[in-house]
């Protein structure tokens, strides 16, 4: 079955039966998922993948408040930052393939158009999708509230720093975009963060070159992390894990072969 604009008509209709589980893979999150969701009962658990972006954030392309609300109530949030698919799945009976965000514009304003699946190998075989990220390597983060209130002050300080935030957002539709800052700008940016992450980006801002590799990060961010946290003695596994964070917000790019491209950088 096609199904077009408005899709909250399928939505609702199927979230009304929802006895089990609702899982959404929506890279843009409004408060109308939100509602939605609440609206369940709890039973039903929830697994929501999207992304975490700050550019996303900053712009208003997704919601933090929203997917933070989320996290809260679902115990967590998966983020994967190259995500694109939107697609929902109700309990094991029926499921979305579709253009709209998990966003009051993707559900109400927009002209969208989808696919209703009901056949149930189909069914799993999308479930196992969002489970595991479509596939991505390493497979999508856990992103608990607590963590999600900690990007407040960095969505701030990105979005004050950026005088056109609409060529972002537009940037931001098919991959994280780079960012180029004023040296005060980025400054500000980093500082904006706090513990292993703030560490993390302070180092690799010291890296001459936008690409580098992981033994380049040990370098300059083992130093660091020796002064800051004398008694922490997994530092490769502590910066390993920050990177992936830092991938998730786009501001660095996972190249392969153990090499990343930095996306916020100093002009």
């Amino acid at each position: 079955m096609i199904v077009v604009s408005p899709t909250d008509r399928w939505l609702k209709n199927a979230l009304e039966n929802c006895s089990s589980s609702l899982m959404v893979s929506s890279p843009c999150i409004g408060k109308y998922l939100h509602d939605a969701v609440s609206q369940l009962g709890p039973k039903v658990t929830v697994r929501l993948l999207t992304r975490t972006l700050l550019g996303d954030f900053a712009s208003n392309a997704s919601d933090l408040d929203a997917v933070h609300a989320l996290a809260e109530r679902i115990g967590g949030i998966f983020s994967l930052s190259s995500l694109h698919a939107k697609v929902y799945v109700v309990d094991k009976k029926c499921a979305l393939i579709t253009s709209a965000n998990a966003t009051f514009s993707g559900m109400y304003r927009n002209l969208e158009c989808g696919v209703q699946i009901k056949n149930r190998d189909a069914i799993n075989t999308l479930r196992a999708f969002i489970q595991s990220g479509f596939g991505s390597s390493p497979r999508p983060q856990l992103w608990t509230a607590d963590d999600l209130n900690e990007l407040r002050k960095p969505v701030e300080t990105l979005r004050a720093a950026l005088s056109r935030v609409t060529t972002l957002r537009d940037a931001a539709i098919e991959a994280p975009p780079r960012v180029r800052l004023q040296r005060r700008q980025l400054a500000r940016l980093v500082e904006s963060f706090s513990g292993w992450l703030q560490l993390t980006m302070e180092g690799i801002s010291q890296i001459r070159s936008d690409t580098f590799t992981m033994s380049e990060v040990f370098a300059v961010c083992a130093p660091l992390a020796a002064s800051r946290f004398p008694e922490n003695r997994h530092v490769r596994e502590k910066l390993r894990q920050q990177m992936q964070r830092l991938r998730d917000l786009g501001l660095i790019l996972f190249l392969g072969d153990g090499r990343y491209e930095r996306l916020a950088s100093q002009t």
